[in-house]
């Protein structure tokens, strides 16, 4: 199977982004996997042959928690958080989300509007 995987391997998937690109694979294509694989080798390199290496599957999960996290640290920042110029804690830090910044205030002051 090192040939198969070997692509993949050197743009640094791990063994989750390949068994979630199978997953798809056989998703989209209204397949389950056979209880009898006579050539498994041959099998997971027709399920993986349409797919690119540099589209990883792990990488929007690693996005997706970065995104999650900043977001939690602004949530954060929010209650406990140095106050803007209008007291408001971090009113003038702009949402990770939605980049909008918490304190009307400050919004108004530079033309950022809901």
């Amino acid at each position: 199977m090192a040939p198969t995987l070997h692509r993949f391997a050197t743009a640094g998937w791990t063994p989750r982004d390949v068994e979630r690109a199978v997953a798809d694979a056989l998703a989209s294509r209204g397949w389950r996997l056979p209880r009898d694989i006579q050539q498994p080798a041959a099998y997971l390199a027709t399920l993986l042959r349409a797919l690119d290496p540099e589209d990883r599957p792990g990488e929007l999960d690693s996005h997706m928690a970065q995104v999650e996290e900043a977001q939690r640290i602004y949530e954060r920042l929010l209650v406990f958080g140095r106050p803007c110029p209008h007291g408001t804690p971090a009113g003038d830090r702009p949402s990770p989300l939605r980049g909008l910044l918490a304190c009307p205030s400050c919004r108004t002051a530079i033309g950022n509007q809901p």
